[in-house]
């Protein structure tokens, strides 16, 4: 399988191995403060530098005992060394966790293939029985036309009453999931026999649509695109026209006609090039061809055909006069070159590269934005049509790949560790470093390749020497994903990233923990599986977790072990609300410069408390993603504390937003074991804007020197 670490087992040192992480750290940014007041004062007289030693030496102490005040951080080690003896650190085996991840994956993407299969058996079992009527009369729900009125208050035809629920499984777009509805393309007549004849044969599919749905309800889109030009989807959908073939309309405005096109030329070359692949064995397994449709070109290309085209035959030249010729020329060779497949009964299955979903980009749901989809061939299996190789179309099933990564719990890898996906070309399907999207103005565009990413694009150094970042050494294991084109791949960095603490409470203790108001879970992560049961769909993490620990939901399917380490630290950070309840009653947190304390544990816990009683702006939402705990991973806090000593505060301050400046202090907080140390927690406060800053250092040199009064 491939297992193990990309360079044996000792790992690896080098560009991939020894990971620099920008991670905007600017221990120097209370310093960089001082320094300005320091320029201010030696612009009226000069200062000897054993004052400014002395300063910075007061600076520093009063800069401790306010963020040790103000974290608790000191209130949660001493709770730690109190359970230590009951704790239990254990090393993660990075080969045994991959080989678990890879089958739960092979798994969950062999769900996926199996329904795509039901789906193509039951379309060729359809059209066997099926024969083919001229003047058959049936009515369908067209997806661009269900529940339009006309002006005189009725449904229009092909339209009708299609009942619409929003589904949170479907990311909250409405949808019918006891009907599938058909799109047909405005250039195609919707009546026309063969679009009729192919509608009321694929009618079986829905049934299996359901069923599979049933036996899989991960499952997203499922589709049959008929050769015919028709296209059935379930759940059934209103389509809007607006955001049909968004990305091809974004490209075809971009387009500028400039100068003359060299046709054969290319031509010459692209036969050139299929020529070679073919004689070196390159290329995929299916069947290569050229094809030219051209409406009146100003060259005949007959004499390129003849020179390059045999004897195997690989270019096809058509001329076409009208719009409605490209349909039914492209489709004659689609038959001759699928014959072979149809006669040797080859149905192949397709994993396509990373895309995204026009419809959930152009509706802003970026959770579900890039999709992987597997597909098979339906072929008509009529004993007279046999020998001529009749596609009827291609039927097949989406997969957001942010689900398939969640097959990888973010608490297992490590505050730096990750999982990434890519394909048998290279190229990446998921990555935490991958970022398809860029701002244009107000507006997020996909990125011109984001499908065709190499690994060593993302797998980055920083040698940018302005910056401090974090050295990490990781060890990569990697393996295939068996019946796909794909391979999965497994970071762990070494140390603490390496190891894991289990702590023991019992039920009672933790849930009244959890349902404590400052306490909030990670959202993105799967506690327990809420997508299986329709029913269980309506609950967040947290209602889920709480209501199977309680007994009332005993059907859901929860992760045991990240459940007993999340009641654990439930238990273990409860201590910290009235030590800050207790500090906001009884300090003046507002002339320190302190506003809002919290802390993250390794189980996705979240702890907040407001040191001040009204909040300017909120923090840590949901637009920023840096400072929460996600699918791709751990926050950026976290992960800047992680690499310090518990105990030694870092500051620095995060990428500016929307004109705020933030100074913020973390920290780490540990348990030892059997002589091994691991993370518990990060631990962090955040300090108030740049003005603040300079407030609280105003009020610092007042005390202490005088100076500036």
């Amino acid at each position: 399988m491939g297992l193990g670490p990309r360079a044996g087992s000792g790992g690896v040192k080098n560009r991939m191995g020894q990971r620099r992480t920008p991670a905007q750290l600017r221990p120097g940014l209370w310093i960089l403060c001082f320094g300005w007041f320091c320029s201010t004062a030696y612009a009226q007289m000069k200062i000897p530098p054993e004052t400014v030693q002395v300063w910075a030496n007061k600076l520093s102490v009063q800069l401790r005992e306010v963020s040790t005040t103000y974290s608790g951080a000191h209130i949660l080690q001493k709770k730690l060394k109190d359970v230590e003896s009951s704790i239990k650190i254990v090393e993660i085996d990075g080969r045994e966790q991959l080989r678990d991840y890879a089958d739960d994956i092979e798994r969950m993407l062999g769900s996926k293939m199996k329904s795509v299969k039901r789906l193509a058996e039951s379309a060729e079992d359809a059209d066997l029985y099926h024969d083919f009527n001229k003047s058959l009369q049936f009515d369908y729900y067209n997806s661009m036309l269900v529940n339009t009125i006309d002006d005189d208050g009725n449904f229009v035809e092909l339209g009708g009453e299609f009942p619409l629920e929003e589904n949170e499984h479907f990311n909250n777009l409405p949808v019918n999931t006891i009907q599938s509805d058909v799109q047909v393309p405005t250039n195609v007549y919707n009546k026309d026999p063969n679009i009729l004849n192919g509608i009321y044969m694929s009618e079986a599919l829905n049934d299996v649509f359901i069923n599979n749905f049933q036996k899989d309800p991960t499952l997203t889109w499922q589709y049959f695109g008929s050769s015919t030009g028709f296209f059935r989807i379930y759940p059934g959908k209103r389509l809007d026209t607006t955001y049909s073939n968004y990305h091809f309309k974004v490209l075809v405005d971009e387009l500028h006609v400039k100068g003359e096109g060299k046709v054969a030329k290319a031509m010459k070359e692209s036969f050139k090039i299929l020529n070679e692949a073919a004689a070196m064995g390159q290329g995929s397994l299916c069947n290569q061809a050229i094809m030219l449709i051209t409406d009146g070109a100003m060259e005949d290309f007959k004499d390129v055909f003849e020179e390059f085209n045999w004897p195997d035959r690989r270019g096809y030249y058509t001329h076409i006069s009208t719009l409605a010729d490209v349909q039914e020329n492209v489709m004659e060779y689609l038959h001759v070159l699928s014959r072979p497949m149809v006669i040797n009964h080859n149905h192949d299955i397709i994993w396509t590269e990373a895309y995204m979903d026009t419809v959930l980009f152009a509706t802003k749901a970026q959770s579900l934005l890039l999709m992987t989809s597997v597909a098979m061939p339906v072929f008509s299996k009529k004993k007279e049509t046999l020998s001529h190789g009749i596609l009827l179309g291609v039927v097949g099933s989406d997969i957001p790949l942010q689900e398939v990564m969640k097959m990888a719990p973010r608490y297992r890898l490590g505050p730096h560790g990750y999982a990434f996906l890519i394909t048998n070309n290279g190229y990446i399907l998921a990555h935490p470093d991958l970022r398809p999207l860029y701002k244009d103005g107000k507006q997020l565009k996909p990125k011109p390749n984001y499908n065709s990413v190499d690994l060593s694009e993302v797998e980055w150094e920083d040698i940018d020497e302005t910056k401090r970042p974090l050295f990490l050494t990781n060890d990569y294991y990697y393996t295939t994903i068996n019946d796909t084109p794909f391979s999965f791949g497994m970071v762990l960095t070494r140390g603490h990233g390496q190891l894991m603490f289990i702590g023991k409470v019992s039920v009672e203790e933790g849930l009244h923990d959890l349902t404590s108001p400052d306490l909030s879970i990670a959202s993105e992560w799967t506690y327990c599986e809420t997508d299986i049961d329709p029913h269980h769909r309506k609950y967040t993490q947290l209602q889920a977790m709480i209501r199977y620990l309680q007994g009332k939901e005993p059907d859901l399917e929860c992760d045991e072990v990240l459940l007993r380490q999340t009641l654990f630290d439930a238990v273990l950070t409860a201590p910290l609300e009235a030590y800050w309840q207790a500090v906001m009653l009884n300090a003046s947190g507002v002339e320190e410069g302190v506003e809002t304390a919290f802390l993250g544990t390794r189980s996705g816990i979240l702890r907040l408390t407001s040191l001040i009683f009204r909040l300017h702006r909120k923090f840590l939402t949901l637009a920023d993603k840096e400072n929460l705990f996600t699918v791709d991973h751990f926050p950026l806090w976290y992960r800047m504390a992680a690499e310090n000593p518990p105990g030694r505060f870092l500051y620095y301050m995060p990428v500016e937003e929307q004109g705020v400046k933030d100074k913020t202090a973390v920290t780490a907080v540990t348990v030892s074991s059997g002589g091994r140390t691991a993370m518990a927690g990060g631990r962090l406060q955040l300090l108030l804007l740049s003005l603040k800053c300079m407030a609280a250092l105003h009020q610092f040199w007042k005390h202490s020197s005088g100076f500036f009064m």
